[in-house]
């Protein structure tokens, strides 16, 4: 369950039956799922932000997906980032030697390059989102749906933007 929290306050005192209460309204299997975990098994995890990397390689080594961009989930993109990476470092990988450590130091340094803008604009899109749609202080939220409702605001900044930098990454692995 995803639910806007002060993330130093403490956690509930019943995990299970705070789980409970927010999937109760949701339509089967959620309350069936809920109901059928242990307790024990029941866990908060509190998503954080992190500041984004400079380098994601190092030698023969380096890193992919939230490892290296980790992302809120509130642009629902972050799986699709972890796709994206392991193709194109696949495509950096290709026809190198792989016993060759400064071949590999290169071809790692051309899948990471090129993929950092791209990766910070999805995590910064996607922490936007969160602040504006999960974390936004109750006087202000009905000001900013009014302002979604009458302007073109939202769909320019996520519903023509977003997808637009999305297809440019597909492009390239039709390309």
């Amino acid at each position: 369950m995803l639910t806007a929290t002060d993330p130093d306050a403490p956690a509930p005192a019943d995990l299970k039956a705070e789980a409970t209460a927010l999937g109760a309204e949701f339509p089967a299997p959620l309350p069936g799922l809920i109901a059928a975990t242990e307790p024990e098994n029941v866990q908060r995890w509190v998503l954080r932000d992190r500041p984004a990397l400079k380098q994601w390689s190092k030698g023969r080594a380096t890193l992919v997906g939230d490892a290296a961009h980790p992302t809120s989930p509130y642009a629902a993109y972050g799986a699709g980032m972890s796709i994206e990476d392991g193709y194109f470092l696949g495509v950096a990988l290709r026809g190198v030697e792989l016993t060759d450590a400064t071949a590999v130091a290169t071809a790692l340094q051309s899948y990471e390059e090129p993929r950092k803008p791209h990766t910070a604009r999805q995590v910064q899109m996607a922490w936007m989102l969160g602040k504006i749609f999960h974390h936004a202080p109750a006087p202000l939220r009905p000001i900013r749906d009014f302002v979604f409702d009458h302007t073109p605001f939202l769909q320019k900044m996520a519903g023509d933007s977003n997808p637009r930098e999305i297809n440019k990454q597909l492009a390239l692995i039709e390309g």
